[in-house]
């Protein structure tokens, strides 16, 4: 870009549309046109029935300015190092159920460790009240604060006080729950609760399998050549008991959105196999936001649907940063 003559040569990779690359930069392709073979060379004049290869176009240096701050520099995501503490709201529906869960969910990152501090959920807008229910928060709150490892693409990689919350469920949580839960089923379900919380590292797919964590430690902090990569991602869905694959795409957005977060689009289907060759497949649809300066995750909205028995299920997520904690 010359400041001298107001201009900015932009480099064209791969074919151009010159419809495209007008809308891009606010102009119409006559401008576009009009002002490159005012600044360009004789042997790099163009019209408006060009060649769909070009090397070169010359632009008002405000017109790129304008979009070229907006533009992504990396196609890599590295993991966000800043230490600082985020509050997330967190909405799950679930459909064909008319089911719906919030909670607010802390989350203090110092380096590459993460402690979350999980407050009360909402079924349906209310406070639990169904018994069953009622324990399996109670023993849940056992978690936290929960410290986890990241990996370097930002995946799970263990829980650093396991110790500490094996502590705290044997000495304050377990007896007062069997206490006060006396029945055949209760006595088994806080039986299932104690050989996990007593070996959480070997029995992280309790963690896994809640959708928050699956979501939030998806392993989105990677490198994105061409801005997409194809991966596969499991999900398991609890009302079935079943895990999913899904073949998904992630695909990277070369700009900033209006709101000046990265944006990282996640589609994909659901892995053909035996039991599913002749019906519709589940899909997964979600869009991460994150801040542009540390990578921290901003949201994550969007769904991922699957079949049961011919029927489809729907869960819509939604995660959104809360006001600032400092």
């Amino acid at each position: 870009m010359s400041s001298e003559t107001n201009f900015a040569k932009v480099k064209i990779e791969g074919i151009f549309n010159l419809e495209e690359f007008s809308k891009e930069y606010k102009m119409t392709p006559q401008e576009v046109i009009q002002f490159h073979n005012q600044h360009c060379g004789l042997q790099e004049l163009l019209s408006l029935n060009l060649s769909k290869y070009v090397q070169h176009v010359y632009l008002p240096s405000k017109n790129y300015e304008e979009e070229d701050i907006k533009v992504l520099k990396s196609t890599t995501l590295e993991l966000p190092t800043k230490n600082e503490e985020k509050e997330y709201g967190v909405v799950i529906k679930f459909s064909p159920k008319d089911l719906q869960i919030h909670y607010k969910i802390k989350v203090k990152r110092t380096l590459d460790i993460l402690t979350l501090t999980k407050d009360k959920t909402y079924v349906n807008n209310h406070k639990i009240e169904q018994t069953i229910e009622q324990l399996f928060e109670k023993a849940n709150n056992t978690l936290y604060p929960l410290q986890i490892l990241n990996e370097r693409n930002g995946a799970l990689s263990k829980i650093v006080n396991a110790d500490e919350v094996a502590e705290r469920w044997k000495k304050e949580t377990f007896l007062k729950l069997k206490d006060y839960y006396q029945s055949e089923t209760t006595d088994k379900i806080l039986q299932q609760f104690d050989d996990t919380f007593c070996n959480l590292n070997k029995k992280r797919q309790f963690l896994e399998r809640n959708m928050f964590y699956k979501l939030f430690f998806l392993p989105v902090y990677q490198t994105y050549g061409d801005f997409k990569k194809e991966s596969v991602v499991q999900i398991y869905h609890a009302d079935i008991a079943k895990q999913i694959n899904y073949k998904i795409q992630y695909w990277l957005q070369k700009k900033l959105t209006r709101g000046n977060k990265i944006a990282l689009k996640i589609t994909g289907v659901e892995d053909e196999n035996l039991f599913n060759q002749n019906r519709e497949k589940g899909k997964l649809e979600l869009l991460y936001k994150l801040d542009k300066e540390t990578k921290a995750i901003y949201s994550i909205v969007g769904f991922i649907s699957y079949f049961e028995n011919d029927k489809k299920h729907n869960v819509d997520f939604q995660l959104y940063e809360l006001e600032k904690l400092n």
